[in-house]
């Protein structure tokens, strides 16, 4: 029997660029300081598809996809420069219909030439805490449209 040898959630590296209509981006700019990551979750729509035919037995049947991907990252202190992926981040948690849109690309350290693209609705919010706590804000990427596999050179 072959041992698994996990990764870890740390191997995940979020790269985004600001939303072009119709364009894929050319720079990608690396989301620094994260802390926490849920990797993209398919979530289906199921619509009850049952009959009076079917014994009392419900069915369920897939009618659309989406996907979200969620995160904590650490804010640097006032004083200091902000990181420009947090940053486009946080315009776009700011902003109305494409205004709050941000092309995502999610790879995996271990294997960078892999990943996932595409384009999401962004959230952005600062959390609060004790007064030890270090300063951070959760963010929040809801797909538009699919997410893609991708081959990145």
């Amino acid at each position: 029997m072959t041992e698994i040898t996990p990764g870890v959630v740390g191997d995940y590296q979020l790269e985004v660029a600001p939303y072009t209509t119709g364009a894929e981006p050319t720079t990608w700019t690396i989301v620094k300081g994260m802390t926490e990551f849920t990797p993209p979750k398919v979530e289906k729509n199921l619509e009850d598809d049952s009959s009076f035919d079917s014994d009392g037995w419900g069915s369920q049947i897939a009618t659309g996809l989406g996907w979200s991907a969620e995160g904590t990252v650490k804010l640097p202190r006032a004083s200091l420069t902000a990181d420009p992926g947090q940053e486009i981040l946080r315009v776009a948690g700011n902003g109305l219909a494409e205004d709050g849109l941000v092309h995502v690309r999610i790879t995996n350290r271990t294997t960078p030439t892999e990943g996932q693209v595409g384009v999401a609705d962004a959230s952005f919010t600062k959390n609060g805490g004790p007064r030890t706590d270090i300063t951070t804000a959760a963010f929040t990427l809801s797909g538009r449209g699919a997410l893609e596999d991708v081959t990145i050179p």
